[in-house]
C-alpha cells in the first residue's frame, strides 16, 4: 500500500464507461498513477483520448477480460486501489455481475489491494422516512435491488477476510461526455423539439449524481482511506449529490432558452405491456419506484470530508451537460454561453 508521499495506483475496471472515465480524469487531475483495462483489443475511443488530453499519455491501458481472471490479475499487480465500476445491459446482471464481482474480490485478496465498488439505492428498497445512510439495511423491492444487496454481501464476506472495502453510493449519473445510455440524456433529449420526458409527476425530486462533483468525491474518499490506519474495514459512503424533478430542470431551460418546453410524460402502461416479451423494459418497469417516490441520500458524509465536497449549481450542471451532449450546442451565441459555464465549472472544481 502506498504511503500518502508515494503516487498511488488505481486500476480502473469498467474505465470506458460513464463514471469510469470521469474517475480517471478525476484521478490524473490528484496526480494518481492510473490504469485501465480494455478488451477484444479496441483501446477507447479517440474522443475520450482527447478529452484526457496531454494526461491519456500517463494512463497505462492492458488489454484484459474479466472473463479471463489471469490477464486481470496481470493487471493488478502492484496497485493500491481497485475500482469496480464495471456494469452491463440489465438483462446480463444475473450472472455476469456476480461472477464478475467474485473475480474482482479474488483479485483485491491476490494483491492486498484496496476494493472501492461503485453502488447505487437499488437495494434500498423505500427507506423509512426517505432518507438513505450508510446504515441503512437492505430492503429491495424488485429483483434487480436483490441482486444488488447479494453484490454488497459478498464484498461485505470479503472484508471479513481481509480485502478492505468502500461502497460508494450514488444515485442516477448524469454529467459532460456520457456517451452511454442513462435517465437524464433519455428525458432530455426531446429539448430541440420543445418537449422534457418526466417519468414521474413533474414536481417529484429525484436523486441525481453529476458526475464531476461524483468522481472529485470518490478520489477523495479513495486517498483518505489509503491513509487511515483504523476503523472498519467495510464501509458505506453516501454522496448526497443533487435533488431535484423535472420541473425544476424545466424552469432552468426555459429561464436560459427563453422558450416554453412541454412536459410529457412516459407511458409507464405501454411500457409495463412490452415488459411482457421484452426482459430489459420489464427490468425498467420494475425500477419505477425511484421516480414515484422522494428518496435521497444523507449527506453527512460530505459534511465529514476534509476540505469539502465540490458541488457544481443544479443550472451549472444542468447546462453543461446539455451543452456536452449537444442538445443545446445550437446557436453561436447560446453556444457560447453554454461553454462558458463549462469551463467555470471545471475551474470552480479545480480551485477547490
Amino acid at each position: 500500500m502506498s504511503t500518502s508521499t508515494q503516487t498511488n495506483t488505481a486500476l480502473i475496471l469498467g474505465a470506458t464507461g460513464g463514471f469510469g472515465s470521469a474517475l480517471i480524469e478525476a484521478l490524473q487531475r490528484s496526480d494518481w498513477q492510473v490504469r485501465a483495462t480494455y478488451r477484444n483489443g479496441k483501446i477507447p475511443h479517440a474522443s475520450q483520448q482527447k478529452r484526457l488530453g496531454k494526461s491519456a499519455d500517463n494512463i497505462e491501458w492492458i488489454e484484459a477480460d474479466l472473463a479471463e481472471p489471469d490477464s486481470m490479475n496481470r493487471a493488478a499487480a502492484g496497485v493500491d486501489v481497485i475500482v469496480h465500476a464495471v456494469n452491463v445491459p440489465y438483462d446480463k446482471w444475473d450472472p455476469l455481475m456476480i461472477r464478475y464481482t467474485r473475480t474482482i474480490i479474488q483479485m483485491a485478496k491476490t494483491h492486498s489491494a484496496q476494493l472501492v465498488f461503485i453502488g447505487n439505492i437499488y437495494n434500498a428498497g423505500v427507506p423509512e422516512g426517505g432518507v438513505i445512510t450508510a446504515d441503512t439495511p437492505d430492503a429491495p423491492i424488485n429483483e434487480k435491488g436483490q441482486l444488488r444487496a447479494r453484490l454488497e454481501s459478498m464484498l461485505r464476506d470479503a472484508s471479513e477476510q481481509g480485502v478492505k472495502v468502500t461502497v460508494l453510493r450514488f444515485g442516477d449519473f448524469f454529467g459532460p461526455n456520457i456517451s452511454t445510455n442513462n435517465w437524464f440524456n433519455e428525458l432530455t433529449k426531446g429539448v430541440p423539439k420543445g418537449v422534457l420526458s418526466t417519468p414521474s409527476v413533474a414536481a417529484t425530486k429525484h436523486t441525481w449524481a453529476y458526475l464531476p462533483d461524483a468522481t472529485a468525491f470518490s478520489e477523495k474518499v479513495m486517498r483518505q482511506s489509503l491513509v487511515e490506519t483504523a476503523g472498519s474495514m467495510f464501509k458505506v459512503v453516501p454522496f448526497a449529490g443533487h435533488v431535484f424533478s423535472m420541473q425544476d430542470v424545466r424552469t432552468i431551460l426555459e429561464h436560459e432558452t427563453g422558450r416554453k418546453l412541454k412536459l410529457r410524460s412516459i407511458p409507464w402502461p405501454v411500457l409495463s405491456v412490452l415488459g411482457i416479451v421484452w426482459p430489459l423494459m420489464r427490468d425498467i418497469v420494475s425500477m419505477r419506484y425511484l421516480w414515484d417516490h422522494d428518496i435521497r441520500l444523507c449527506n453527512e458524509s460530505d459534511k465529514n470530508m476534509a476540505g469539502g465536497v465540490v458541488k457544481t449549481a443544479l443550472k451549472d450542471a444542468v447546462l453543461t451537460t446539455l451543452n456536452s451532449n449537444g442538445t443545446l450546442a445550437s446557436g453561436g451565441a447560446r453556444k457560447r454561453k453554454m461553454a462558458d459555464h463549462h469551463r467555470s465549472n471545471q475551474k470552480t472544481a479545480e480551485a477547490r
